[in-house]
């Protein structure tokens, strides 16, 4: 009687440890995919200000 409960108890500790396992996954990619996303952000700003320096100069001149 008490062995199908020990067995039901180390399959749902091994399925929680799987979904902790799941979990630290998905907030990882996440982290990658919001550095990548800030580093695009980044580059196309870095674009607008050098385009803006460009079009400061064509006018001065």
């Amino acid at each position: 009687m008490n062995k199908p409960i020990v067995w039901l108890s180390l399959v749902l500790l091994l399925g929680g440890c799987n979904t902790v396992q799941g979990i630290k996954t998905d907030a990882k990619e996440g982290g990658q995919a919001v550095e990548h996303g800030l580093q695009k952000a980044g580059k196309a700003i870095g674009n607008a200000v050098e385009k803006g320096g460009e079009a400061i100069k064509r006018t001065a001149d």
